[in-house]
């Protein structure tokens, strides 16, 4: 499990805890997309209270079409990795 500092330049980017892609260039966190933010209603209903199941819902959406666009923009910024952000951290699942 790889743990990666969220820093200052993200400032605008960072919500808080939540399942999010992120881009990662040589070991830094280079952008944040929150799955809440740019997944539909319905995955993003899901994640409010996900227990145990928020990595399955998650998995789940980044094999639709809906999160092809997303990760397309942040593979043309680096390699992309899902996973939990908290604490100005984010942790690959």
């Amino acid at each position: 499990m790889n743990v990666f500092k969220i820093g200052d330049s993200l400032e605008n980017q960072y919500k808080g805890a939540g399942y999010a892609l992120a881009a990662v260039v040589a070991g830094q966190v280079v952008a944040l997309r929150y799955v809440e933010d740019v997944a539909s209603g319905e995955i993003a209903d899901a994640l409010i209270d996900p227990g145990a199941h928020g990595a399955f819902f998650v998995r789940q959406w980044l094999n639709s079409a809906e999160a092809a666009p997303v990760v397309r923009e942040l593979q043309a910024l680096g390699e992309v990795s899902v996973g939990m952000c908290s604490s100005w951290e984010f942790v690959e699942l």
